[in-house]
């Protein structure tokens, strides 16, 4: 299966997903906690059978994107818009692959404290292991994250939204980027969205596809043949 096929069908899980997500109930994907002097304290967690199937296809697509036939570099990508978009795109699909998985465990914490199975749960009342749960989710979600955007780079393929945008960041001197190399350009690029609104104005280079981000690792976007 070739990029532009898997294109397609990213896009279409995407869309299912958003739908449903909108049509279903409220659920906590993952676990949350929050307090405030006019609420009181709220903890909320789970999963749900839908979510973990939705999980399991972008788990699956992605994979088969990490494995699927490269293509020839395509002229370089100048402007910055459609890679900005692409990181969104990225960031639902993680949430929707990440969240869904990682709220099996608040689940089945809960599920053990009160001897009640539930897919999802909300409650007033603190627990011992919220602290940890909450702590424990942050660190995994954060790194299974990152790895996500930098694993395309290491494996030199688009990641699923510059695939579905039609474009991909490339090395310019080497065939992949080396795994310490792109897990760092990964953690810039989240300040490069941050300020994405001065992105295009910053060492831009739009005949090679560039920009500060680029020339500091040495990439460059090009478009998909």
């Amino acid at each position: 299966m070739n990029l532009k096929h898997l294109r397609w069908i990213f896009v279409g899980v995407l869309a299912a997903f958003l739908i449903v997500a909108n049509v279903t109930d409220s659920t906590t994907f993952g676990v949350s906690s929050e307090w405030s002097s006019s609420t009181g304290y709220h903890f909320s967690g789970g999963t749900s059978p839908w979510a973990l199937a939705f999980s399991v296809a972008v788990i699956g697509l992605y994979l088969l994107l990490m494995n699927a036939m490269p293509t020839q570099p395509g002229q370089p990508l100048p402007g910055v818009v459609r890679r900005f978009v692409a990181f969104w795109l990225d960031f639902l699909l993680a949430i929707a692959a990440i969240a869904p998985i990682f709220g099996i465990v608040p689940m089945l914490a809960e599920w053990r404290r009160t001897r009640v199975f539930e897919w999802s749960f909300e409650r007033t009342t603190a627990a011992p292991s919220d602290g940890p749960l909450i702590a424990a989710g942050m660190l995994l979600g954060s790194v299974a994250l990152v790895f996500y955007y930098a694993l395309p780079l290491v494996r030199h393929k688009p990641s699923p939204g510059a695939c579905i945008l039609g474009y991909q960041v490339i090395p310019e001197n080497r065939e992949t980027l080396p795994l310490r190399t792109a897990l760092l350009r990964t953690l810039l690029g989240f300040i490069a969205v941050s300020g994405a609104c001065l992105a295009p104005f910053v060492a831009r280079d739009r005949k090679n596809g560039k920009f500060w981000l680029d020339k500091v690792f040495a990439t460059r976007a090009v478009t998909l043949t």
